[in-house]
């Protein structure tokens, strides 16, 4: 029997993480393998990231462009009605045996919706995990609840999922796979541009906007850079363009005019997913608020200034440094991690060989598959 599985993706992040995992599947002569694709991956402002996915071999069945624009909450959530029709519209006509969704985009939790709505059993991927300043917290456990089976990347994490009403038997910590894909940087997807860029230490930079504060992304964006000028003669700073949240382009803005303006200063809209793990790797440590630098960057033994309440509430080690976004603090950190001379690196996410483990309990899932769920409680 073969079994037909599709896992949606809207942003680079939610694909690199899950490249390795993709793999397995694509290579099981019982799965058939469709990727569906929508949100900032199509979109010319954010580099038209769907072709990494091409080029790591992989077909692309779908894409449903939502025409991004991240101005204001208004827009996004006509991207989200968009993307809750296209998708309502294409599981009409396409079901699967399985779905699987990671993480927290809003894009995703109409993906979520459209499937639920169409009968379509889903898989969904670090449910269970805490960011208190940004939107993703409450779509993380919407999408949760409206999927049978969930992969964790830590136990608390899962002990969270299980708390939320799912049933113990089908919530697995599996670790964090991006994790995992930081000990398997192929250089051929590293440019001789990335690899020959630097030309003396540097930082890179990733900045996204939190979006249940009340902090302005743009007072934010010009704090960091104040801070960052104060060195820029003295390192280089790689900046990595943000993701399609409220505000980003606002941040974007800000940092392409700071680049233009500086000669140690470079932009890149979009990266590989090797290709921004290398950079992470060989600099001094990653600044901003991305959960890469919570998740990723301890395993590629590179310290993280996580600036701000983004990913307040997640579980971390001990190479994350935590600040407030404001001047004194930024050049405060940049001063200690440029001075540490005893590097102490754990990662309470990673786990060995996790994507092979999930692609492992996926292929259980799909033997073993009910189509019944009910809210577990506790005893």
């Amino acid at each position: 029997m073969t079994y037909k599985v599709a896992y949606a993706t809207g942003s680079r992040a939610d694909y690199g993480i899950v490249r390795r995992f993709l793999g397995y599947l694509q290579h099981d002569k019982d799965i058939h393998l469709d990727i569906l694709v929508t949100g900032s991956l199509l979109e010319k402002e954010y580099g038209k990231s769907y072709t990494l996915i091409e080029e790591d071999g992989f077909h692309i069945n779908c894409k449903i462009p939502l025409t991004l624009n991240s101005i204001s909450n208004a827009y996004i959530i006509k991207s989200m009605a968009i993307a809750l029709e296209k998708f309502g519209d294409y599981f009409e006509e396409n079901q699967y045996d399985l779905l699987i969704i990671l993480g927290d985009r809003y894009e995703m939790l109409s993906v979520a919706i459209a499937a639920a709505m169409n009968k379509i059993p889903i898989l969904h991927i670090h449910g269970g995990e805490i960011t208190l300043g940004n939107y993703d917290e409450f779509i993380r456990h919407s999408i949760t609840k409206m999927s049978h089976y969930h992969f964790t990347s830590t136990e608390e994490y899962r002990n969270r999922v299980i708390q939320l009403g799912e049933n113990p038997q089908n919530v697995f910590n599996i670790g964090a796979m991006g994790s995992e894909n930081c000990k398997n940087i192929d250089i051929q997807n590293v440019s001789n541009e990335i690899i020959n860029l630097p030309i003396k230490k540097y930082f890179v930079v990733l900045f996204h906007p939190e979006t249940l504060t009340d902090i302005s992304p743009i007072h934010q964006i010009d704090i960091l850079l104040d801070a960052i000028e104060i060195y820029i003669n003295q390192y280089q700073f790689i900046f990595i363009g943000s993701n399609a949240d409220t505000g980003s382009a606002q941040i974007r803005e800000a940092i392409k005019t700071f680049v233009d303006m500086h000669e140690s200063a470079r932009y890149f809209e979009n990266l590989h997913p090797d290709a921004y793990h290398y950079l992470v790797k060989n600099s001094i440590a990653l600044i901003g608020n991305s959960s890469s630098g919570i998740i990723e960057a301890p395993t590629l033994e590179t310290y993280t200034i996580n600036i701000g309440d983004r990913q307040k509430g997640r579980v971390r080690g001990e190479s994350i440094f935590d600040i407030d976004c404001q001047k004194e603090f930024i050049i405060s950190a940049i001063d200690k991690v440029c001075k540490l001379k005893t590097r102490i690196f754990t990662n309470p996410y990673y786990q060995e060989n996790s994507s092979h483990l999930a692609y492992i309990h996926l292929k259980k899932i799909l033997e073993l598959k009910t189509d019944i769920k009910e809210f577990y409680d506790l005893k």
